[in-house]
């Protein structure tokens, strides 16, 4: 059976399907079980070669990808930014658990691989027009736990990076085992951790100012400002070159969507 795309021009499919496949829930070739969104400027119709830089957002727990794309699409088309959202269903090995992306590897699956599967599968499709070598990377809440714990693993695919609020941070504690320390970093992962090239990320940890709810006794603080404070002196104790702190005004931690894609676009801008 012929496919309805079979033999198209760019220009047809244009005139046939709008931008669609600029804007798609695609499947991950590398593991069905996780799809991801993408969005792709009007101009990859529109210019003859276009280029872009990438910048993937990574879901909280309570996932929101949508509204983070939307959010980010006009900045992304006025600075030529391809956008990749993963989605990391909850369930997929244990039925209850809605935390196993968080940790990078958990159940067998390498979380950290298929998001590297995405950016290479999202290049290919759209004809090699998106810088992929290194990227911006966002997450809040459940996706600020990814995107720090991604830094450590793969320091060298960043440009920059926003670790929005994330509960139980893994701190460069050496003293202490993840998940809150690294101190057993090379037994969980199988690499040691790379503090050098970390160091060279840029980084800005985002929290709203009323996400101050308590979430359990820790000596890095018993809510997520004060952990995100505590994040950030770690930082700078570490060597990170760039690491600043933006606690915005007037958010809590569910609230604030667009608040928080402002500011991490307004990071990633000196970066471009």
């Amino acid at each position: 059976m012929a496919s309805l795309t079979e033999g198209l021009t760019k220009e047809t499919r244009k005139n046939l399907f709008g931008n669609a496949d600029l804007n798609m829930l695609w499947t991950c070739a590398a593991d069905p079980r996780f799809p991801y969104w993408v969005h792709v400027p009007d101009s990859f119709y529109e210019e003859e070669n276009p280029h872009y830089q990438l910048m993937v957002i990574i879901h909280g727990t309570a996932c929101a990808t949508e509204d983070y794309v939307q959010k980010a699409k006009k900045w992304a088309d006025e600075h030529n930014v391809a956008i990749l959202a993963p989605l990391f269903p909850s369930g997929v090995v244990v039925r209850d658990d809605f935390n196993a992306y968080k940790m990078m590897r958990q159940d067998g699956i390498y979380y950290d691989q298929i998001l590297l599967a995405m950016v290479d599968e999202m290049k290919a499709r759209y004809e090699g027009c998106i810088e992929t070598d290194k990227f911006f990377l966002f997450g809040h809440s459940g996706g600020g736990q990814y995107v720090h714990r991604f830094l450590y693993l793969h320091p060298e695919r960043l440009k920059a990076v926003n670790i929005g609020a994330p509960g139980r941070p893994t701190y460069l504690d050496p003293e202490e085992d993840f998940y809150w320390g690294i101190k057993n970093f090379k037994q969980v992962f199988g690499q040691e951790l790379d503090l050098p090239a970390i160091r060279k990320v840029p980084v800005i940890i985002a929290v709203g100012e009323r996400d101050n709810l308590f979430i359990g006794d820790s000596k890095y603080g018993n809510n997520r400002v004060d952990r995100m404070k505590t994040l950030q002196q770690n930082y700078l104790d570490n060597g990170v070159e760039t690491v600043e702190l933006a606690i915005i005004p007037g958010i809590a931690h569910e609230d604030g969507n667009a608040e928080r894609i402002e500011t991490a676009t307004k990071f990633f801008e000196r970066y471009l």
